[in-house]
Parts: C-alpha cells; structure tokens; sequence
C-alpha cells in the first residue's frame, strides 16, 4: 500500500485497557488485550492475523479496524561500521529517521557485535532551529504519535530479524536513546505514552536505566521528567559556555538560558539519582577554543553525577558552520580532564549514511536541492 493511503490506526501504542477496548469491539473478551500487549510488545509481532492464539473472526474484524503499521521503510543505509540509518515514511508522507547503531562491548572478544543501540526520533522535524543541526532545517511539521515513535522499534526489530542467522534467535536492543529527529520534551505527553510503553511490564519490559532522553533544555520539562518517578538518564545538549554564544546557536536560549538549564539538570539527577550528561558540540572557530573550554569546566565545577559528551559536529549544507579541526578537539579534552571533568568523545560514526540529525531525510524530502 502506498505511503499515506492508509486511513486505519495501528494497535501499537495503545494500553492494555486500549487493547481490551479494541478486543470487545471486534468481538472477543476484555483479557484479549493483554494477550494483544504480550503480541505488540512481548513479541513484537504487528500482524494480528499471525496472533494465533486469538479468535479467527476477532483476528478478522481487528485487521478491518486496524492495520498492523502506518508507517514504512522507504531508505536504508549502512554505514559499513555498524550503523544504519533508516528513512520512515508516515501516514501522511513526512519522513523521519531512525538509527540502529551496533557496536562491540570491552567483555566480547570474539569480534561479534554486542550492543545494540536504537535512535528513535519524536518529531517530524524540529522547532528549536539549532544552526547545526539538520532536523530543523525545514521547520517542525508535527509531533509523532506515540504509535509512531514506538513503530521505529518494529522497523528495527525487523532489520535485526532478517539479519539473523538461520535457526537463531535474533538480537534485540541493550540501549535506547531519545535523540533522532525533534525535540522530545517538546512532544512531552506523546514521548511519555511511548516510553511507558517501552518499559511496563505489560510492555517492551525495557529498562529505564538503558534508556537516555536528550533535550536540547527545556528547564520545565526537565523538571517535570525528573517528577515521573522513572530512571532514564538526561542528556542535555549544552553546546555553549555564554548565553550570548548559545542564543547564537541555539535561538530557544533566549527564553531559557544556561542557569536555568543546569539547575533543571541538577533537579533531575536529585530527583533521579540517574546521570546527566552534557552534551557539547564542537563547532570549528565558534565554540571550540581554550577559552571555551575553561568556562565548560568552570559551568560544570561540582556538578553531581554529570560527564560531558564532545561531539565534532557533521557538516551541515548551508548551516555557515564549520568542523573543529583535530588539534582543536584534542586541545578542548585535555583542558577539561585536567579540570578533572568526566569528559568523552563521540566517534564519528556512519559519516557515509548522513550521519547528522535530519541530513537523510531532507535528501529524502528534497530539502538539500
């Protein structure tokens, strides 16, 4: 079926109670929603005429009703290093992207990939209009359903399935993160939806301390994740040692500011007692120098449970920005470990699948013509 034909819902994304309602209405008994959920989630089977323990005409009348995704595959590539980026178009024809990202742990030495880490995006583009960053370059469409942020883990869940051997079992994820496309604490009620899904019981049964919600600092909504009462770990994309160099690249600064952001992130780990990581892109002669370094380490002095993230930034077409040089990288390392930060640099992986945010689907959606 065509991209944006399909007028049915999913199931996926609905509650027990939902799936129970869903289940009475085509017929069967209010505990078929829990063997729905233990399907959708359990199984991460979409299908509901492969749900074989359910009643044929019940499986019959849920598939007039529903349909098993609204949303599908249209773009893959692989980086040749472990990561693939996917390209996902909706009901309504918007793209996002998803990443699977695979890497090897320090405990396996037989060379086999071990971690499986997910990207899941929250928004059909973004609003926060961050210079470096492609997701916002065509403004924000819309948010996501949470049936729409949980259906990139069927997408990927079939990728590792085809992917595994004969006979076995395939690979499942060891890590999530919230940082695709779109701010989440934007879409702050959607986002939720999903991640209860992702970590109830009835759900995905998915750990929240192998799950990481990136903002790029909305304090309220810091705040108020920190009130859910779960254990995700924070990352806050800082990017900026003044508020006068992040308003530049980060136009939202202008209502929030550094302070208010550090304090909403130290709120969250006392709340949480999880980590926050501060994630800081180099952008060459921008925000890249000693001295930038120095006011970092300064920021953070004495901040509890935090660890800074460097990030050389991807090129950006028509962002006017440009890379840190290696020397600049290293030079910015140096002066915040010897300022006893805990501080870590992202390797700059799948460069050959349009690694930043956002950069496959404006190829996809013709943003870079």
């Amino acid at each position: 079926m065509a991209a944006g034909s399909e007028t049915r819902t999913s199931l996926i994304g609905l509650n027990p109670d939902q799936l129970a309602k869903a289940a009475i209405e085509a017929g069967g008994k209010a505990f078929a929603g829990k063997q729905l959920a233990q399907w959708l989630y359990g199984r991460r089977v979409a299908d509901v005429a492969a749900m074989t323990n359910l009643p044929l005409e019940m499986r019959r009348k849920l598939a007039d009703n529903f349909c098993a995704m609204t949303s599908q595959v249209i773009a893959t590539q692989q980086s040749g290093e472990g990561t693939t980026k996917l390209g996902i178009r909706l009901n309504d024809g918007l793209v996002i992207e998803c990443v699977l990202m695979r890497e090897h742990s320090r405990q396996d030495a037989t060379g086999t990939w071990d971690r499986f880490t997910i990207c899941v995006s929250t928004q059909a583009g973004c609003a926060m209009g961050c210079r470096f960053c492609a997701s916002g370059k065509l403004g924000l469409k819309r948010h996501l359903t949470p049936g729409e942020i949980l259906e990139q883990f069927f997408h990927v869940a079939a990728l590792l399935a085809a992917e595994a051997a004969p006979g076995e079992q395939p690979k499942w994820l060891t890590n999530v993160v919230v940082m695709g496309m779109g701010e989440p604490l934007h879409n702050f009620d959607n986002l939720m939806s999903a991640l209860e899904t992702l970590n109830a019981p009835w759900g995905f049964r998915f750990g929240a301390r192998r799950v990481t919600v990136s903002t790029v600092g909305l304090p309220d909504r810091i705040s108020e994740l920190a009130n859910q009462g779960y254990q995700f770990n924070l990352a806050v994309s800082l990017h900026a040692t003044t508020d006068e160099q992040r308003t530049r690249l980060i136009p939202t600064n202008k209502a929030t500011g550094l302070k208010a952001i550090i304090d909403a992130a130290a709120y969250y780990y006392k709340t949480s007692r999880r980590e926050v990581t501060f994630e800081y892109t180099l952008v060459g002669e921008e925000n890249d120098s000693p001295g930038d370094a120095h006011r970092l380490a300064a920021l953070l002095f004495g901040f509890p449970g935090g660890n800074v993230n460097l990030i050389p930034m991807n090129p950006v077409e028509g962002s006017g920005l440009k890379e840190p040089s290696v020397q600049a990288v290293q030079e910015f390392t140096d002066i915040l470990r010897q300022a006893g930060v805990n501080v870590h640099v992202r390797r700059k992986r799948g460069r050959r699948v349009q690694a930043a945010c956002g950069q496959l689907r404006l190829q996809l959606e013709g943003g870079l013509g």
